[in-house]
Formats: structure tokens, sequence, C-alpha cells
């Protein structure tokens, strides 16, 4: 017997190589079969494509207590719908009872046994965060590298000013935080990101929230030099924020602009103007409004040669007549169009036309 080729006398590579064909609730099942297949199944290789989700739980605790115990060298973790809150949200001197078990004891007990292990968190869909819980989270969770807060709610005073700068983070995303209190405090609402950040991406922000806004122009400021990739999706004071990042010595390969608000469709020339001074090695240059014009295009195309990727796109049927120019000179446009885009001899990817 002991001659016997059998399975589990196969390379560890190879029975990861097997591993790689299968599905992930495919791959689960495999890893409950012995000891080394579980090993194999959390290797980086697996991790990196796994996000462990949690949503409307009301027994968070015994939940993740029973990560506590998982060999997996890191977690990614998605958080959904769970409204976190305590008795007084208004009261910013606020103490937590520990001795009460509710919804929110988990982030002083459990979490923190498993912090050192997360390397993503995504808090995403109406999750309400007050009474110092995001700062307490983000606190003891100080080897993130990618954070994400979409359709937020917080309490404006006791966000994550009192937390410490998360050095690892690589990665920000923040979609339409809503706000409990509007305060004038310069209270800094980003002040976790560190100057090693590599992407941002920031989507829906309202007039209202002018606060982010100018903090946002200050961490990237702040992160100019290591930025890699910026994503900008109907932020509004658009022109303010293109204005602050002209004279920056930033290394951006990867530029996506999405521009909704009126006022700064009316300043696209402008924004325009200020993008071909930027000088910025693009890659990957996504651009979305529906004020666009071949004329657009072709500055576009002149400046940024090394374009891999290149999306211009209105958002109607309407802009797109005015970006395709349908009009009595089409041909003289699309000739014109084609040996622009020619020039560009790196391009792989080419999108002209309406966002569907």
């Amino acid at each position: 017997m002991d001659n016997e080729n059998t399975f589990d006398k196969l390379p560890v590579e190879m029975i990861s190589h097997i591993f790689e064909f299968l599905k992930l609730k495919h791959r689960k099942v495999a890893s409950t079969v012995c000891w080394s297949w579980y090993h194999v199944s959390i290797q980086p290789r697996f991790l990196n494509k796994e996000v462990i989700c949690l949503k409307y739980m009301n027994n968070m605790h015994d939940v993740l207590n029973i990560y506590t115990k998982s060999l997996r060298p890191y977690f990614a973790f998605r958080i959904l719908g769970l409204e976190i809150k305590t008795e007084d949200d208004e009261d910013e001197d606020d103490v937590i009872d520990l001795t009460k078990k509710d919804c929110w004891d988990w982030v002083y007990t459990i979490w923190p046994l498993l912090a050192s292990k997360v390397t993503y968190l995504e808090f995403f869909d109406t999750v309400k965060i007050r009474g110092g819980i995001l700062p307490a989270l983000l606190s003891v969770t100080q080897q993130l590298k990618v954070l994400k807060i979409r359709h937020v709610q917080y309490n404006y005073k006791k966000i994550l000013h009192k937390v410490n700068r998360l050095q690892s983070l690589e990665e920000l995303e923040i979609e339409y935080i809503h706000t409990f209190i509007h305060s004038e405090d310069d209270t800094k609402l980003l002040g976790v990101i560190p100057e090693t950040l590599r992407k941002l991406c920031v989507k829906s922000l309202s007039n209202e929230s002018k606060f982010i806004i100018k903090d946002l122009i200050k961490v990237i400021k702040f992160c100019s030099s290591h930025l890699q990739s910026l994503e900008l999706f109907d932020v509004n004071m658009t022109y303010k924020v293109m204005k602050s990042m002209v004279n920056l010595n930033m290394n951006l390969k990867k530029f996506h602009l999405c521009i909704v608000n009126p006022i700064d469709c009316a300043r696209l020339p402008e924004i325009i103007s200020l993008l071909l001074k930027t000088q910025w090695p693009l890659v990957d240059l996504k651009l979305r409004a529906n004020c666009f014009t071949y004329e657009h295009v072709f500055t576009i195309t002149d400046t940024f040669k090394d374009l891999e990727k290149l999306s211009v796109s209105g958002r109607s049927e309407r802009s797109f007549e005015t970006l395709t120019g349908i009009s009595g000179s089409s041909f003289e446009t699309l000739s014109r169009l084609t040996k622009s885009i020619d020039s560009l001899t790196k391009l792989k990817s080419l999108y002209i036309g309406v966002e569907r």
C-alpha cells in the first residue's frame, strides 16, 4: 500500500493547481476533506478572491468568534445592513457600557482578536456607524490594505479624527456618505490615510459634503507622490479639485472622471484644459459627461500618447449625437478621429459613445 500513488501524495504545488479549477463552493467542500487540503485552500492565491459577507446579523459576536479559531493568514470582510448605535447618538461624550449584550459588543470584544489579520474591510448598504463604532474598529485594524465605505451614515463629530493613521492602507473608496450632523469643525474625515496611498475612489459627493471635498483636496496633495489611481464620480466642485492637482508632481497611471453636476459640465472646457496641463503618465483614462465633443477627444489623444485604455462617453443619446459630430462635417471629423486614435500605438481598449 505504501507504494501506491494516492492523491494525498501529490506535491502541494500540484494540488494547488488543481484547486484553481474549482469554483469557490466546490473549493470550500474540498477544504473539509483533510488538513492538507484545508491548508491549500487558505493560500493567498485563493483568499485574494474571497470576501466574507456579514449581513443583517444579530449574532455577529458568535459568528466572528468562529473566525478567531481559523488558520487563515488574513481576512476580507464586507459588512452590510447593520444598525449600530448607542442610546444617545448626539452626545459626544457617551461612555459605552461593555456589560450590556448589544449588537455592537463584538466591536470591543471579538473584533480586536481578528483585527491583526483583517486586510480588507468594506461597509456597505445603510450601515449606521454611530457612537464611535467606526473609530473603534479602525483603531485596532492597523493592517488594512483596502477600506471601502459605501452608503454609510455616521455621526460627523465622532468619525475618524481619533484614529491613528492606517500606514498599511493602499486603497480607499468612499461613496455617498450621509451625515447626521453638519458641523463647522475642522475634523479630518480622511485623516486615517497614509502618504503611501496608491488608489483613491470617491463617488457621489454632493454640495452637502463640502467639508469632505475640502478634505479630499488636502488628501490628494498629501498622497500625490504615491497615488497611481484616482477615480472621481459625481463629485461636485470638480473644477476646484482639478485645479488643486495641476501643479502636483503625480505619477497617475489611471484617472476616471464622471461629471454630473450642471455647473461642472458648464466648465468642462476648463476642466479638460487643466487635465492637459497635468502631464500625468496615464495608461487608463475614462471621462464621462453630457457635454463632450470631438475636439475634447482630439486634444486628449494628442496629449496622452501612452494610453492603453481610453473611454470618452456621454450619458444620453443627445450627448452621443454631439460627441459623434452628426452634422455637416461628420466625415471630416471621423477621418480626423481615426488618425488621432491611430497615433495611440499602445491602445488596447477604446470606447466612444453613450455609457450603457
